[in-house]
């Protein structure tokens, strides 16, 4: 064991920093209660000589979060196209390091299948450094240490993308920390300080000035990032105001020249290290991919440019700290990794869904298909259906919104409380699909019977996603939510108008009036524990005032003079309910087509019998 902290060790000097102890080694914590998630289910079997090595190592603390001296270090994946020939680097004389020093840098070689990495210098680091780190504190002060708690009670156990450990021991000694990655933490941390009456003798941290200096870091640190541009980027696109659709991208790009975007399964690096960069990379997938449905833009990150592997437990060995540091014991993390590994498996579903449905090459090829562009869409929504359900199957009981028996936790802790972000997400996955297929049944010369089979279970969807954010307590409300949760919580009032304006019949439309009353009413009372809410509610309202324009619906008995037909029939038992209704509507086509229509927790009964009831959670 090489006795020196992993600066030093890095860059071959004498080590004159003060290592404590080493502390003993978190015991691993099982991801899952039940059969896990999709993107959980392969965990990885590490040989016990390789595990107990690591575990022996002095504390592993990530880049540019431990000295000075290793905070002016950045590194560049090198690409294939790059003026730079990969093959000639293969022929570089590599140290023991395998490294080589090329012009101004230094090449790294990470992995035998001509993966390379650029060691550049960045911005000169000297007493500056402890000054912006000053400066950082003065703005939230007395406050610091209360914040850097409530992150790790509140963020870090749901959104696990620093390493706990080498971050506390970093802000006690004010070594090696990056002003801009503690700038962020503050950031999204201020709102679950209390600084009202009880701290009116202490100064209001300044929030505006804070915001507006990690900003600017952040700028500085774009052009050569490290992993600190990336958590630090991660966490500020957190807070909805900030997670604007530019800086997306801007970080995707900064994560690509990190290489984030590779597998590094076989790269020359510590296991700690791996697990934060999948880490890193998953959280900036989905980061991607929520920007892309929030703000309507295509997304950056792609299948073919994407060999990440999944996360499985070894990932998040040292996300969390012992307890031997702080207050913060692995009680406090709870099924934190779970639920994070859940929301990338369901983010991949969205992710399909975006891809197939709303690329301009999909909504071109509906547009042509004409009045069987439904019948399109709903071929296309199987495997996205089946995914979603077997999603929702795999949910383990720590992670559902209601108990065994379908009554919802009265008494919520803390991670219990942070479910709440995860469902949305999931409802906000299905109204995407939804809408889509909504949308299709415009076109002139749809079929009745299967408009009808789909609008159905298009209400069954609203109605339970109203019933979800009716029935959230107030300990959901003030946990901690994404970015993206503000327009979710929207989508789902979207929705409601989208089912209003296409409503058949007047009693249809105002029955979507009504809900949607009720569900401004629901954002309103919720709007005192969860500011954001008012995005949803102004949302809400624009729509509703623009509802003016929309033509005035006939009523049943005028719809029925007119087509001189009856309303379409449901077949009256579950059996055969698709092929019957194929059938009827004169196609022969396969029920496969629609059979994917209700939700995992919806039977094809209760689209029939009308039942709008929230699915056991």
């Amino acid at each position: 064991m090489v006795n020196k902290c992993y600066s030093c060790d890095f860059h071959r000097q004498e080590c004159t920093f003060s290592l404590t102890a080493a502390p003993e080694a978190p015991k691993k914590r099982k991801l899952s209660e039940t059969e896990p998630a999709e993107s959980v289910k392969r965990p990885a079997t590490m040989q016990s000589q390789s595990i107990e090595a690591e575990s022996a190592h002095p504390l592993p603390l990530a880049r540019n979060m431990i000295r000075p001296g290793f905070f002016n270090q950045a590194t560049q994946h090198i690409g294939m196209t790059t003026e730079l020939e990969p093959t000639l680097l293969e022929y570089l004389p590599l140290d023991e390091y395998d490294e080589c020093t090329v012009s101004n840098s230094r090449v790294r070689r990470c992995a035998d299948d001509a993966t390379f990495m650029r060691v550049v210098d960045t911005v000169p680091v000297g007493d500056s450094q402890a000054v912006s780190l000053d400066a950082i504190e003065s703005l939230v002060a007395p406050y610091g240490s209360t914040l850097i708690e409530k992150f790790f009670d509140h963020v870090h156990p749901s959104f696990p993308i620093l390493i706990e450990e080498a971050f506390r021991q970093s802000y006690r000694e004010r070594r090696g920390l990056s002003p801009l990655l503690l700038a962020a933490v503050y950031v999204l941390t201020l709102k679950f300080v209390d600084v009202g009456a009880s701290s009116q003798t202490a100064r209001k941290p300044d929030a505006a000035r804070l915001e507006a200096t990690a900003l600017q870091l952040l700028m500085d640190s774009l052009p050569s990032p490290s992993h600190s541009t990336i958590q630090a980027g991660l966490l500020l696109t957190q807070k909805s105001t900030l997670a604007t659709a530019s800086l997306n991208g801007q970080l995707v790009t900064a994560g690509f020249e990190l290489g984030l975007h590779q597998d590094c399964t076989n790269w020359r690096m510590k296991t700690w290290e791996k697990g934060l960069r999948k880490r890193l990379a998953w959280a900036l997938y989905m980061q991607d991919k929520w920007s892309s449905l929030v703000h309507g833009r295509p997304s950056h990150i792609f299948a073919f440019n994407w060999t990440v592997k999944d996360l499985v437990e070894q990932d998040f060995s040292d996300a969390f700290a012992s307890g031997t540091d702080s207050s913060h014991d692995e009680t406090a993390v709870g099924h934190g990794p779970l639920l994070f590994c859940h929301m990338v498996a369901l983010t991949t579903i969205l992710s399909d869904i975006l891809d197939r449905f709303y690329t301009l090459h999909a909504i071109e090829e509906f547009q042509a298909a004409g009045n069987q562009r439904t019948r399109m869409i709903l071929e296309k929504a199987k495997p996205a259906q089946i995914r979603l359900k077997d999603w929702f199957s795999s949910l383990p009981p720590s992670l559902k919104m209601e108990t065994s028996t379908g009554e919802l936790v009265e008494t919520i802790t803390d991670e219990h409380a942070r479910n709440g972000a995860l469902h949305l997400a999931y409802f906000a996955t299905e109204i995407t699909l939804h809408r889509c297929i909504v949308r299709s049944l415009l076109a002139e010369g749809t079929d009745p019977y299967l408009a009808h089979i789909c609008r159905s279970a298009a209400k069954t969807r609203l109605i339970s996603a109203m019933d979800f954010v009716n029935r959230l307590r107030p300990a959901h409300l003030r946990s901690f939510w994404p970015a993206s949760a503000r327009t979710n919580f929207s989508l789902i009032g979207s929705f409601g108008m989208l089912l209003r304006i296409t409503a058949p019949t007047s009693e249809e439309a105002d029955f979507y009036r009504v809900r949607l009353c009720e569900y401004r009413w629901t954002l309103g009372v919720s709007h005192k524990n969860a500011a954001f809410m008012g995005f949803a509610l102004q949302s809400l309202d624009n729509a509703t005032a623009l509802h003016k324009h929309v033509p005035a619906k006939p009523g049943i008995e005028e719809l029925m003079a007119t087509t001189k037909s009856a309303p379409p029939r449901l077949p009256t038992t579950a059996h055969g309910t698709y092929d019957e209704a194929m059938m009827e509507a004169g196609t022969g086509t396969s029920s496969s087509v629609i059979s994917g229509l209700a939700s995992p927790a919806t039977s094809v009964s209760d689209i029939e019998d009308g039942d709008a009831s929230m699915p056991p959670l």
